[in-house]
């Protein structure tokens, strides 16, 4: 297995193991919650106690802020929902008419005021009122007290999800990892020399002399693309399970990520229409390189950058192309120093957008 498969193969393994540990304990805290819930209606003597285990479970949310922010809208719809019910209900009376009424009201209420997330659970709660026919204050108080122990348990029981800052951290590595391989393969592909055939299986079909086997970098970059997505999510998570602390920087940071990818597709898609190898080739092979040595979280590029235009003002003053062959690999060539510097540009954009806060907050290992 070669380092390609093997960088793909470490990150399938994590990523499986990370998402089944994150499930396990949402069902873990959706049943010991909602027991607890119960449990603790049942001991104040609350009719419909059941109902205080099923809010538990309808709150608990992946992330703490989404947790928080749902219980704060099903808050309000409960009680649009307790002043409409208790209108309708004393004014015509506790029958499924009257019920339908205040379905009507209350679901178009939810609606536009956005607070659809509680429209369900309230509509729950608001039946025990209909089954007992009283909206008396103390049976108000019922419901009220099943509401509170519900969404109270899930708060306190989504208080505790372990951070995974350290598992975005590790995407980042392994993303960098990827990113290394390929400019490594690039920088090899560049300047091999490899005689080809023209035809695949007996089809006819055109192949560039570039695009063979060792440089096929479409799995890896397919790859590394999805990561990152994945990565992104991962990192949306993490801000939102982030109470006091901003995180925000990994969001930048895969994004940033994100951009530089879409520009090794480019290069990639350039590398193949290569059908020479140019004497202007090595010199950008060995630049390549040195950016895969030196890519790192840390790196501004600037160095690169001011290497990179040094290279491009000695390719100005090289002799005309002898031959149209020569001409346009030589273009090809340009094109690949165009895209390598917006490759360099996009990061030190980024290490110029971040604040001096977030440089000392997650430059700590520099």
């Amino acid at each position: 297995m070669n380092s390609k498969e093997l960088l793909l193969d470490k990150w399938k393994k994590r990523k499986v193991l990370n998402i089944t540990n994150i499930k396990v304990m949402k069902i873990v805290k959706i049943a010991v919650g909602s027991t607890v819930s119960i449990l603790i209606a049942d001991l104040l003597g609350l009719k419909f106690s059941a109902s205080a285990g099923v809010i538990t479970l309808l709150s608990i949310q992946d992330t703490k802020k989404e947790t928080f922010i749902i219980a704060g809208k099903r808050l309000l719809a409960f009680l649009m929902a307790l002043l409409i019910a208790f209108v309708l209900f004393e004014s015509f009376g506790y029958s499924a008419f009257t019920f339908g009424g205040f379905l009507l009201l209350f679901v178009s209420g939810t609606y536009l005021f956005e607070l659809q997330d509680g429209l369900s659970m309230s509509a729950v709660l608001i039946t025990h009122f209909l089954i007992e026919k009283n909206m008396e204050l103390s049976f108000i108080g019922n419901e009220i007290l099943i509401f509170s122990i519900g969404t109270i348990i899930a708060l306190l029981f989504n208080l505790y999800i372990p951070k995974n800052e350290d598992a975005v951290k590790e995407d980042m590595r392994i993303l960098e990892d990827k990113m290394k391989e390929i400019l490594r393969i690039m920088g090899y592909c560049i300047i091999s020399e490899k005689d080809i055939p023209d035809s695949i299986d007996g089809n006819n079909l055109p192949i560039n002399k570039k695009c063979y086997p060792e440089c096929s970098l479409d799995e890896l970059i397919q790859s590394t693309d999805k990561h990152i997505n994945e990565a992104l999510t991962k990192a949306y998570e993490n801000m939102n399970n982030t109470l006091l602390t901003d995180t925000r920087y990994y969001i930048q940071y895969f994004e940033m990520r994100k951009l530089q990818c879409s520009i090794l597709k480019r290069i990639k898609e350039q590398l193949c229409m290569l059908t020479s190898v140019p004497k202007q080739a090595m010199p950008i092979s060995d630049f390549i390189n040195r950016t895969a040595d030196s890519f790192h979280e840390y790196n501004n590029g600037e160095a690169l950058l001011i290497e990179l235009s040094a290279i491009n003002q000695k390719f100005k003053v090289e002799p005309n192309p002898e031959n149209r062959e020569e001409f346009e690999n030589r273009a090809i060539l340009f094109l690949l120093l165009s895209q390598l510097e917006s490759f360099l540009l996009v990061k030190k954009n980024f290490t110029l957008n971040i604040s001096q806060k977030q440089i000392e907050r997650f430059w700590d290992d520099k």
